[in-house]
């Protein structure tokens, strides 16, 4: 069977039947949705559900009140064959959604793996084209306006996931050569998100190789400032490789570089962690290139601190999914 009905959480909770917006009304029944969509197809307790709607501080009335939103949901989704998507199992409940189609979440990461599969094939106009769509359905952050500390780190982690996929398609767009195109971009990107090395390393790339050299320095210099006034320590030392070739003028061009520098990981399945991409800076095989030995050292420690700092959030994420498994509610 397929779902009637197509939902979207990457952005605004949105849920619509062919060309018509079905109304989710009341901030608790949209948070419950939410809270089913981000574990689809999974059983979610009816005491996950309660810290999803009320935080810390769920009325007597809690479970009572869970089980007639879920009824007001079932009326508003049913199928064609009177069917609802939402399954009641003992103390808990599950949202089932079969096609990748049926769930905005689904569908991008159907577009990033296929994206990430053209790279690594090395046809990169597909990749990018793919990439973009991607990042295309995302309207605004995960579950807007929906204020729940359980589901923030759900949120959160999403939203990271859509800023490595931007970062992503930067690579593939710099490996293509249109480093004038994606300088706007790529300036209000680091502009919102100051502390992401990598996308300040590709905005140094675009800037040299479109011939603002004076302008990639400049970005460094404010990027250097922003670290130690804010955070008190410097930019990753790849980043001072980087300033220091465009510095000297020995910078190779970005089209030359081989494509497993820039090729992103394989795609990680739900709870696994990949090895994280890494920006090229500099080709490995370019003779006034800083050596490739002591990039590629660096490279493996930045690897490594993504890593630690992927797994520490996904450890976060999934605190509120065990909090109540041994009293998971009536």
């Amino acid at each position: 069977m397929r779902n009637e009905h197509v939902f979207r959480i990457l952005g605004p909770l949105l849920v619509t039947s062919g060309d018509e917006q079905i109304e989710i009304s009341g901030i608790r029944r949209q948070k419950l949705l939410a809270a089913l969509l981000l574990q689809t197809n999974q059983v979610v307790s009816l005491g996950r559900l309660v810290d999803a709607m009320w935080d810390d501080k769920p009325p007597a009335s809690a479970h009572g009140q869970i089980r007639i939103c879920v009824s007001g949901l079932r009326r508003l989704l049913r199928g064609p064959e009177r069917d609802s998507v939402i399954e009641t199992h003992p103390s808990c409940y599950r949202i089932r959604v079969r096609d990748d189609d049926a769930l905005d979440l689904f569908t991008f990461e159907k577009l990033v793996a296929q994206g990430r599969a053209m790279v690594r094939d090395n046809q990169l106009e597909r990749a990018e084209g793919l990439l973009k769509s991607a990042l295309a359905l995302w309207r605004g952050p995960v579950a807007a306006g929906l204020d729940s500390r359980a589901l923030a780190p759900l949120a959160v982690r999403l939203n990271e996931d859509r800023l490595t996929v931007k970062e992503e398609h930067f690579d593939v767009t710099l490996k293509l050569g249109r480093h004038q195109q994606i300088i706007g971009d790529l300036t209000g990107f680091v502009a919102e998100n100051p502390f992401r090395e990598r996308a300040l390393a590709q905005l140094m790339l675009a800037l040299y190789h479109s011939g603002r050299q004076a302008d990639a320095l400049e970005t460094f210099r404010t990027a250097r400032m922003r670290f130690s006034e804010d955070l008190g320590i410097e930019p990753a030392r790849d980043l001072h490789v980087l300033h220091q070739s465009i510095l000297v003028g020995r910078l190779s061009s970005v089209a030359s570089l081989p494509r497993d520098v820039l090729a992103p990981p394989p795609p990680n399945s739900h709870g696994q962690q990949g090895r994280p991409s890494c920006v090229a800076l500099l080709a490995r095989t370019s003779p006034n290139a800083v050596t490739p030995d002591s990039l590629e050292q660096l490279r493996l420690e930045n690897d490594l601190l993504r890593v630690e700092r992927d797994g520490l959030r996904n450890i976060l994420s999934s605190l509120w999914l065990n909090s109540n498994e041994s009293n998971p509610g009536a």
